[in-house]
């Protein structure tokens, strides 16, 4: 049995469709999730220190190019710390490795002290934990798509099956 042209291009361009439409979900979730953080003012000669970084659920924060003296400190600490005991203040990197250092399961108000001679090239960037759902979206609609397209292909190259074929 074999499903008729006209009805194998209309399933396959539904297909593509909804795939296009959960991928752009997808992406478009994947980006607008992200808060990014470079900013970084000069309170006291050689501290630095990041805008604000106010997490109100559970997130992952990724230190691109993180300074040899400095840390993630908590909001509430940030006058308590200085370049010498900076390591009793700051967050403990959960891995660390390709020029960044990344911090698991951090929520609350938080801010990037660097100690530097000169201005930090630090980038912060904030994922909230459930950044996964908007990837598998992305990828479904990814799939959809080539699906769409295979079905779409495969309906229109089929042959059309006389109406009376195989009767007798």
């Amino acid at each position: 049995m074999t499903i008729d042209m006209k009805r194998g291009v209309t399933i396959g361009v539904v297909v593509l469709v909804i795939g296009i439409v959960l991928a752009g979900a997808g992406a478009i979730g994947e980006i607008s999730s992200l808060t990014t953080y470079r900013s970084f003012t000069q309170p006291h000669p050689g501290e630095y220190v990041s805008t604000e970084i106010m997490l109100s659920m559970s997130s992952y924060l990724a230190v691109k190019s993180p300074a040899a003296s400095g840390g993630i400190v908590p909001a509430q600490d940030l006058n308590l710390v200085n370049s010498t005991n900076i390591n009793t203040y700051a967050l403990p990197i959960s891995t660390s490795g390709v020029g960044s250092d990344v911090y698991e399961s951090v929520s609350g108000d938080y801010y990037y002290v660097a100690f530097s001679s000169a201005q930090p090239n630090t980038t912060i960037v904030a994922t909230p934990s459930y950044f996964v759902v908007f990837g598998v979206l992305l990828l479904l609609g990814i799939v959809m798509v080539i699906a769409g397209i295979v079905i779409a292909v495969v309906g229109r190259r089929q042959k059309q099956q006389p109406k009376d074929a195989g009767q007798t």
